[in-house]
């Protein structure tokens, strides 16, 4: 028989000592391992994303716009060609970081403008994608009015309400998309977005409302197979509730008391009972589902079968002390509780990202927050603050759109003119050496109406 003797330890130190020695060592060089790769990854993706130029583009809407979202998401669809798989050179020697965008949606005192941040070396793909659904789009170029103010709290001038937007429940679950709010047999289509621009248009002289979703693509397919496997649990798949290893190993005990049980009450049926009532049970049981679940199937199911992009969301309200209101917060959360359903997904604050009053220090730490969410907003950062989340291409055109031909919002900046093609074959430099011979101009014009030319005096007139 083996025993195990362990020896006696007048302190902890000693006991710790003897643990390093007896392969403790192993554990604390792994974790310094882990530490150190991860500073190390952390380093170099930061000296990347330093060395990336960005350019804020301000988008002016069409006045008689008469495109649905569906053309906005097919944008987005564009704008998923910046994914890229890299190496394992450039990903651990040069911090390769996936390329993100920031689309954002500004108003500042009641004057409302479409915003997209890209990479420089994106501008000409972003600009395409934009111009193709809509031509009459003007694009220019703007400066970044995050940075005019200032990241310091307590503030004497103005008061700040900020945080991060995250999803209510598992983010396979979708939010309601712009389907929903198109009539099938009338086709009449009510703005989701309306409500959220008719907000921000009520704001006065003074005050400014931010809304910024930072979105990259999916690096993988990881969110789409944790979909399937919702699917497949809600609709009673056979096999769907596969458990790991460790689970295996821990129902162990268990298992063997269910076989016993199972033993000798089987005795009491016929064999070819029991095997004629597992052949009788249905695969799974989507044709029994409630209307609701079938309903949820369906939905994750179309979100799953999209282009999905990692998203970061930030809300931001800015008032001058004076004018700071904030009932704005309610109606921004009231908007955007269109999007919600209760058997699907919507929006809420982060309660850890949020600039609201704690018990402990509770102004030190709220000014705190107020600096990091208006930080992340400012490098418009898909890191920094908490996790990400997946919506795909139909949901971020459901919430960032420009307003159909119905949405009377007066303030949304929109075009002055439409944008005219030039003339096919306008000359564009000197090419006189091209054109024809000029036509030799007769000795008498003739005239009006005349087809040709007037014929001279004849010489044998009488002149006397």
């Amino acid at each position: 028989m083996i025993t195990f003797t362990f020896p006696q330890f007048s302190n902890p130190f000693s006991a710790m000592v003897w643990l390093f020695t007896h392969g403790g060592f192993i554990g604390v060089m792994a974790a310094f391992a882990s530490g150190a790769f991860w500073l190390y990854m952390e380093a170099i993706q930061t000296r990347y994303l330093s060395k990336i130029q960005y350019v804020l583009l301000a988008i002016d809407v069409p006045k008689e716009n008469e495109q649905t979202p569906k053309a906005v998401e097919h944008i987005f669809s564009h704008f998923h060609g910046i994914h890229r798989n890299p190496n394992k050179l450039e990903k651990y020697r040069d911090g390769f970081v996936m390329p993100s965008l920031s689309i954002e949606l500004v108003t500042i005192g009641g004057y409302i403008q479409y915003l997209i941040r890209t990479p420089v070396n994106f501008r000409d793909m972003i600009e395409a994608a934009i111009y193709a659904q809509y031509p009459n789009a003007e694009i220019s170029e703007v400066e970044d009015y995050a940075t005019r103010v200032e990241a310091k709290f307590p503030n004497d001038s103005y008061d700040m309400w900020g945080a991060e937007l995250t999803l209510v429940t598992n983010q396979v679950y979708p939010i309601r998309t712009y389907p929903l709010w198109e009539h099938s047999l009338t086709q009449t289509f009510l703005d989701p977005m309306a409500s959220l621009l008719e907000m921000m248009g009520r704001i006065r002289s003074g005050e400014q409302i931010w809304l910024q979703w930072v979105i990259s693509p999916t690096p993988d397919d990881g969110w789409r197979k944790k979909g399937l496997v919702v699917i497949n649990k809600l609709i009673g798949l056979k096999g769907a509730n596969k458990k790991s290893t460790l689970d295996d190993l821990l129902a162990a005990p268990g298992n063997l008391a269910t076989g016993a049980y199972q033993t000798l009450t089987r005795t009491l049926f016929e064999p070819s009972q029991t095997t004629q009532r597992e052949k009788d049970e249905p695969p799974s049981l989507m044709q029994h589902l409630a209307p609701n679940v079938r309903v949820v199937v369906e939905a994750i199911g179309m979100k799953i079968s999209k282009l999905g992009f990692d998203v970061k969301c930030r809300l931001v309200y800015l008032g001058q002390k004076d004018e700071f209101d904030r009932s704005r917060i309610s109606g921004m959360f009231g908007a955007l509780k269109q999007y919600q359903g209760l058997d699907m997904n919507g929006f809420r604050p982060d309660q850890k990202m949020k600039t609201a009053r704690v018990f402990f220090r509770p102004r030190q730490r709220e000014n705190g927050l107020k600096r990091r969410i208006l930080l992340g907003y400012t490098y418009r950062s898909n890191w920094r603050g908490r996790a990400k989340f997946v919506l795909n291409v139909e949901e971020l055109a459901s919430l960032w759109h420009f307003p159909v031909l119905t949405v009377k919002a007066p303030l949304v900046k929109k075009t002055e003119a439409k944008r005219g093609e030039p003339p096919v074959a306008l000359p564009v430099g000197d090419e006189t050496e091209y054109l024809p011979e000029k036509a030799k101009i007769p000795a008498h014009a003739p005239g009006p109406g005349s087809t040709s030319p007037v014929p001279g005096a004849p010489t044998n007139l009488p002149v006397g």
